[in-house]
């Protein structure tokens, strides 16, 4: 019975820790113009200046909407009208040595620039386009997509 106490409580803990992990932010929002949201599970949340980006999270931007998002690490990315990234995977542990961006453009325009994940393991870091995948060097580029207008 003590066993299964323990065994019950130190899953709860590792549960906590995982979803607490999903929900931590890798970024913020630095620039936020016109219409532009953050799909998060099946919310839908204004992303204005300071808000955090967590992994998994995806950038909608309209008509009129622009957004400048800087990760934990430097990278930063820019989104123009009728856009959508979604933060697919996402590792910056320093001290385990531990780097890996994975970001998934499926509209619009955005232009990227490296931060530390992408000069410390270019091989881990790469944008996927509907039509192509990039593997980011890095470097600084832009994608042109069409729009995600009714997306």
């Amino acid at each position: 019975m003590f066993l299964s106490a323990v065994v019950g409580v130190g899953l709860g803990f590792l549960w906590g820790a995982v979803a607490h992990a999903q929900d931590t932010a890798i970024g913020i929002v630095k620039i936020s113009e016109g219409e532009v949201a953050l799909l998060r599970s099946d919310a839908v949340i204004p992303a204005d200046a300071g808000i955090g980006v967590n992994l998994h999270d995806r950038l909608r931007t309209g008509a009129n909407g622009s957004v400048g998002v800087t990760l934990d690490d430097g990278t930063l990315i820019s989104l123009g009208p009728n856009s959508l990234f979604e933060f697919t995977e996402y590792e910056y542990v320093p001290q385990r040595g531990a780097f890996g961006f994975l970001g998934s453009v499926l509209g619009g325009t955005m232009l990227y620039s490296s931060g530390k994940i992408g000069k410390l393991a270019p091989e881990r870091t790469k944008i996927h386009t509907p039509i192509s995948v990039i593997a980011v060097r890095g470097t600084r580029f832009a994608v042109r997509l069409p729009s995600t207008a009714g997306n």
